[in-house]
């Protein structure tokens, strides 16, 4: 029974500090929410910094050196002219015949005396002087008739040697061999086996002689040499153009080199 009760006192006990402890958590926490919520802010108070403006003085600068006066030219001086004292003239001179005057008639087969342009020497004295004064036959000029250009040479007679060849449609008949000359095979040709065959240009004249002659198509191994010299030795009749005369033509000759022939 006295258990009973102490138990029944001790949980009356434990509800009521039950009930304080919870009432100080609630005091505590609201507490430390009000503080938290209502804390004042922290005023920063502003920082005043003073400048003191200081005006930079100038630093003169030292004025430039004086520039250099030019020297002045000295001109050479100018020598004054210098003037001739010259004596009258004793008489003047005759340049041409007087209007009333007769001249006679030079003797035949002379020459009229050339004119004279120039004071003489008799009518100066020696001095200086700023004028120049001609003495003697010193502007005395030649005939001044241009002269005539000579002729234009003539031109060069035509070399009736020369080689001139005619074009194949002013020809009618043609330069032919009279007897056609076999060729030397080549001993470069011969021994490596080699065929071929070689055009020829042909330059024929009005003698029937061979000019020049020139490969236009070549073999090689000494076969154009051996076939420009069977043309050499190959007589011809010349060309004869349509009206009849003989003329130079330039005709092509092939030569075909095989071993078997």
């Amino acid at each position: 029974m006295a258990n009973g009760v102490a138990l029944r006192g001790w949980r009356a006990h434990a509800t009521l500090w039950g009930g304080l402890a919870a009432f100080v958590v609630h005091v505590s926490l609201a507490f430390a929410v009000s503080s938290v919520l209502y804390r004042p802010r922290q005023v920063r108070t502003p920082v005043v910094f003073e400048v003191n403006m200081v005006e930079k003085q100038p630093i003169p600068l030292e004025p430039p050196p004086p520039e250099p006066k030019p020297e002045p030219k000295i001109e050479p001086a100018t020598p004054a002219p210098r003037m001739a004292s010259r004596r009258p003239l004793a008489k003047p001179p005759e340049l041409l015949p007087r209007p009333n005057r007769e001249v006679p008639p030079a003797p035949p087969g002379t020459e009229p005396p050339p004119p004279v342009f120039g004071v003489t020497p008799e009518s100066v004295i020696e001095g200086e002087s700023g004028v120049a004064v001609p003495v003697g036959n010193t502007l005395m000029t030649k005939d001044r008739t241009p002269a005539k250009a000579p002729p234009a040479p003539l031109p060069p007679a035509p070399d009736p040697n020369a080689f001139a060849p005619v074009a194949d449609n002013l020809i009618c008949e043609h330069a032919a061999r009279v007897a056609e000359v076999k060729p030397d095979y080549s001993p470069e040709a011969r021994r490596l086996q080699i065929e071929g065959q070689v055009k020829v240009r042909v330059a024929v004249d009005r003698q029937g002689n061979v000019r020049w002659s020139r490969v236009i198509k070549s073999a090689g191994y000494g076969l154009d040499e051996a076939a420009k010299q069977g043309a050499a030795r190959t007589p011809f009749k010349p060309a004869h153009a349509c009206d009849g005369r003989v003329v130079d033509q330039i005709i092509t000759l092939t030569y075909t080199f095989r071993l078997s022939d």
